[in-house]
C-alpha cells in the first residue's frame, strides 16, 4: 500500500474536490457520524495530506496526530503543516504495527479497513486502533462498501469509477478504482465483507458497531439537486462505521 501512494504523490492534492469526496458527501457523512471534536484529541489514520487532520484542529480538536505508512503523504501534510502551522504532529507508520501514540478520545482513519491484505492484517489493525483509545472512546471510519453493486449505478459524475467490479466479490479479492482528477490515478485495495469487518472490529474489543450511508450536505444538494446525487445514493462505493470501546 505505501509504494502505490508513494507513488501518486502530487496527483491526491485535489482530489477532495471530486463531488464523492467533498464536503458535500463524503466530508458531510464522516462529522456528522463523529460529532464534535471540540477539545477532544484525535489520532487521524491514514491521514494522507492532512486533509480531515487539518480540519480536525480547525473544528477545535485539542492535540491531533496523523499517520499514514507513505512516507511520500507524509512530507505533503507536513510541508502543508509548515505552510500553514495548526500545531500537527505526523508519523509514518503501518496502523498494524503501530508504536504506542499515547490515548485519544477519537480515533479516525478515511479509507483504511480495506488496504488490509488478510483479516489477520485487519484484526491487527483494528487492535492497534482499540489500544490508542481512551476508555469510552470512539473510532470512526469511513470504507469501502462492502454491499457496493456492480450492477447499480456507478457514474463517473461523481469522480470516481470501480474498474471491472465483480458481481459477486469474494474476501480478499484485489479491487481498483480509478480516480478523475485533473491528474487521474488508480487505486488498488482488497474486498472485505460486512462481516470480516465486524469479527476483526469485535476480537479487538469493540462493541456497538454502526455502519452509516453516506448522506449529501444541504449545500450539496442545493447546487446539484437530488437528481444528481441519487445514483450515488442508492449504491455508494464507500460508507462509515462507528465503533464504540
Amino acid at each position: 500500500m505505501s509504494a502505490q501512494y508513494d507513488q501518486i504523490g502530487d496527483k491526491t492534492e485535489n482530489w477532495d474536490v471530486l463531488p464523492v469526496r467533498s464536503g458535500y458527501m463524503e466530508g458531510h457523512t464522516i462529522f456528522k457520524v463523529l460529532g464534535s471534536v471540540k477539545g477532544k484529541s484525535v489520532l487521524d489514520l491514514a491521514c494522507g495530506d492532512g486533509l480531515y487532520t487539518r480540519q480536525f484542529k480547525e473544528r477545535g480538536a485539542t492535540r491531533v496526530v496523523g499517520v499514514d505508512i507513505s512516507e511520500e503523504m507524509i512530507r505533503i501534510a507536513q510541508q502543508n503543516e509548515e505552510a500553514q502551522p495548526l500545531g500537527l504532529e505526523y508519523h509514518v507508520s503501518d496502523v498494524a504495527s503501530m508504536p504506542s501514540l499515547g490515548s485519544f478520545d477519537l480515533v479516525t482513519a478515511v479509507y483504511l479497513l480495506h488496504y488490509a491484505s488478510s483479516p489477520e492484517h485487519m484484526l491487527r489493525m483494528c487492535r492497534s486502533i482499540h489500544a490508542h483509545l481512551k476508555p469510552g472512546g470512539s473510532f470512526v471510519t469511513y470504507a469501502f462498501n462492502p454491499d457496493f453493486s456492480a450492477k447499480g449505478p456507478n457514474s463517473t459524475r461523481y469522480g470516481i469509477t470501480m474498474l471491472a467490479f465483480p458481481e459477486a466479490p469474494r474476501d480478499g479479492q484485489a479491487i481498483s478504482a480509478e480516480l478523475h482528477t485533473k491528474n487521474p490515478f488508480t487505486i488498488h485495495f482488497s474486498y472485505w465483507s460486512r462481516s470480516t469487518h465486524e469479527q476483526a472490529l469485535r476480537a479487538a474489543g469493540f462493541h456497538t458497531i454502526t455502519w452509516q450511508r453516506p448522506e449529501c450536505s444541504p449545500e450539496g444538494l442545493a447546487k446539484y439537486g437530488q437528481a444528481f446525487w441519487q445514483d450515488y445514493i442508492d449504491n455508494p462505493h464507500a460508507v462509515a462505521l462507528r465503533c464504540e470501546k
